[in-house]
């Protein structure tokens, strides 16, 4: 292995890395449609004399899927990557190092969807030598963390021992 794939290929996030911020990022989303089916849902009984009733938890439901994937796209392209990518310290990028396009974004998205039909089988290639899933693979993106990790020894560097008595 030469030392530029040696260095790329230390610097992708792993598996638990990038399960956490999904796992963030789900929840987000979750409460995010929570809150809005429950402002409609006021708004809903506020204004019930004015038209028919209709069941608003079924078109938040409905709105998931769109919402989750204008999250996710919105937030790859402008940022490169999502509150949880930002709170475990990872980004995703183009295979190249370059900034995701919308194109890079979209396809990355439908490659969740594909990485999740076959139980889950194409999310489990992160655990493979490369750190990419299927969807990483189909749009040539990759998730590497953001910024210096520094060793351990760092931190507790200028720390002195206590005298002992």
């Amino acid at each position: 292995m030469t030392a530029p794939a040696a260095a790329t290929l230390a610097a992708r996030a792993g598996f638990v890395s990038r399960l956490a911020a999904f796992l963030v990022d789900a929840a987000l989303v979750t409460l995010a449609l929570r809150v809005a089916g429950w402002i409609l849902s006021i708004g809903q009984h506020a204004l019930r004399g004015f038209w028919r009733p209709f069941n608003v938890p079924a078109y938040v439901l409905a709105s998931a899927p769109f919402f989750s994937a204008a999250f996710n796209v919105v937030f790859w392209r402008l940022y490169g990557q999502t509150p949880g990518k930002w709170l475990m310290g990872i980004r995703v990028v183009s295979l190249g190092g370059g900034r995701v396009t919308v194109a890079h974004a979209l396809v990355r998205f439908i490659g969740y969807l594909a990485s999740a039909l076959p139980f889950y089988a194409g999310f489990l290639w992160m655990l493979g030598p490369s750190r990419r899933g299927w969807h990483d693979h189909l749009a040539r993106t990759e998730v590497v963390y953001t910024g210096r990790r520094r060793p351990i020894v760092e931190e507790f560097q200028g720390i002195t021992a206590p005298a002992r008595a």
